[in-house]
């Protein structure tokens, strides 16, 4: 690859020879023996169009397209139309609405089929496909079509929720593998490429791709699937067109090198503007992804604080600096944060050698750290440094860390929280009036797409009655496709899986009051 590098750098020096003439014609070149003439317009288009074409043809044949179907339960029905999107035709509603009674009169529900579409690479000859958590979770049936268009049943053989991560196998010899690159290397403003199956125009075969640039790195979008622990952190951020379908394809490099694995966007209208991520190939994933190959479950540490950037409030009454530190917004009971003595308002400055300039460093140091290992914690209580040992332990289950300190819970764009008596007055309902009261709703989430606005009352999700936060959290549990909620005097809401935490395409990432800290 010396040829493209020497030719594209060329190309590109002299284009920006040519900007800064202002766009006046050049005069001819006079060559002599020690100096070429410099290379024109098109020679700088055409060297960029064959260091794209080339990297393309080294990674096309190992891209490939998921077909992938999930059933689930019939949801509830209830005296307010039952299972009926509020946005059909009221023609269209009123035949399913009688359809729906004649069900509930023989006691019938018929099960839901629903079918997604993903992306993927093969990275081993023998039928090893890396692709995205979200993309295969919950799946009854995958089928995986390769660039020449056939097409095979796939298995999941891992998956690690936490990082977005997956590797599943057709049963397949001698299949094209793409070459892992590394992205610690990468540099803003750097060419990339993504490839995959954007809305399913790739399962002819033939991945859609497009190209851009690395708009950052080290990009975190906090409180993106925190309701099934995910840790959208360390990202590759890149202008490259990500669309739905692109989830689990690679983001790959000019040399053809996959650097990252497509995983979210951030838009307003559910399609491309520009701003995706995508989880880079490094020395942690790589160990990961050989993980998932052997089949093993991933482990990460666990302290047991939430925690938040350090603000000008901070600042003034805690003595700390801005851009270093991570302040403690609460400890969580019986764990190893509050066993070694970790106060609300202390500000975490160093883990062992490490030193924390925010949030996100405190959870990469912490979720690498092996259980078990003992480390030190310095930090800032009262204008002092302290410093505190602490044991890691393994992060618990998603479900174990949904309901926050204060109660609340995020889930697919809205903040649901205890249903008090005060509330229950507020919004006119029954004293005894079960369920959780929604008290956030973020723009073009799923929720808000469902129609569910700040204020409603949900007392059901899917199947079972619900009174308390933590019970919501239970049954909504793991569930990434379409959900049931019943909301108290409007009637039930079909509220779609997580798009901007589980594939792109769904809502602009927004922060949460605090980052859940693993």
């Amino acid at each position: 690859m010396k040829g493209p590098k020497v030719c594209l750098a060329a190309a590109i020096g002299a284009a920006l020879v040519a900007l800064a003439a202002g766009g006046a014609r050049a005069a001819p070149a006079t060559e002599t023996p020690d100096r070429a003439a410099a290379p024109s317009t098109m020679d700088v288009a055409r060297g960029v169009e064959q260091a794209i074409q080339r990297a393309a043809e080294r990674i096309s044949p190992a891209v490939v397209n998921l077909g992938v179907v999930r059933e689930m339960a019939a949801g509830p029905w209830s005296e307010e139309g039952g299972a009926i999107p509020d946005w059909l035709p009221d023609e269209l509603r009123g035949r399913m609405r009688e359809y729906f009674d004649e069900l509930r009169r023989r006691g019938e529900r018929q099960p839901f089929r629903a079918q997604g579409n993903g992306s993927g690479c093969v990275i081993s000859e023998d039928g090893f496909i890396l692709t995205s958590e979200h993309v295969v979770r919950d799946a009854t049936e995958i089928v995986v079509t390769l660039a020449g268009g056939k097409h095979y049943r796939a298995r999941v053989v891992g998956a690690d929720p936490r990082r977005d991560l997956a590797v599943i196998r057709i049963e397949a010899k001698g299949l094209p593998v793409a070459q892992l690159g590394d992205a610690s290397k990468l540099a803003r403003g750097q060419f990339v490429i993504a490839l995959g199956s954007p809305f399913g125009f790739g399962r002819d075969g033939q991945a859609s791709l497009s190209f851009g640039i690395v708009s950052a790195t080290g990009r975190a979008i906090p409180g993106v699937g925190v309701e099934l622990d995910r840790y959208y952190g360390n990202l590759i951020q890149t202008d490259a067109a990500v669309n739905p379908g692109n989830s689990g394809g690679p983001l790959v490099d000019l040399e053809g090198r996959v650097v990252g694995v497509n995983a979210v966007i951030s838009s307003r209208g559910g399609t491309s503007e520009g701003v995706g991520f995508a989880v880079p190939i490094n020395e942690q994933t790589r160990a990961i992804i050989e993980r998932l190959k052997r089949g093993e479950a991933i482990v990460y540490g666990f302290l047991g604080i939430e925690i938040h950037e350090v603000t000008e409030v901070e600042e003034s009454e805690f003595g700390a600096e801005a851009g270093r530190g991570a302040f403690v917004s609460s400890v969580l009971a019986d764990t190893p944060a509050a066993k070694a003595g970790l106060k609300q308002g202390d500000i975490l400055l160093k883990i062992g050698k490490e030193t924390v300039r925010g949030p996100d460093d405190v959870i990469q140091i912490v979720q690498a750290t092996p259980v078990g290992e003992e480390v030190d914690l310095e930090v800032l209580r009262d204008g002092k440094h302290e410093t505190f040992r602490v044991a890691v332990a393994r992060r618990p289950a998603p479900r174990a860390l949904a309901v926050g300190a204060q109660g609340d819970l995020w889930w697919r764009g809205m903040r649901v929280e205890p249903l008090t008596d005060e509330l229950r007055e507020q919004t006119g309902l029954e004293a005894g009036q079960a369920g959780v009261f929604v008290r956030e709703v973020r723009d073009a989430s799923p929720a808000a797409e469902a129609g569910v606005v700040p204020g409603m009352v949900i007392d059901q999700v899917g199947d079972r009655k619900i009174a308390s936060v933590a019970e919501f959290a239970a049954a909504t549990g793991e569930a990434e496709g379409p959900l049931f909620v019943h909301v108290v005097g409007i009637g039930v809401k079909v509220i779609q899986g997580t798009g901007g935490a589980g594939h792109p395409g769904g809502p602009a990432p927004q922060e949460p009051p605090t980052d859940p800290e693993p």
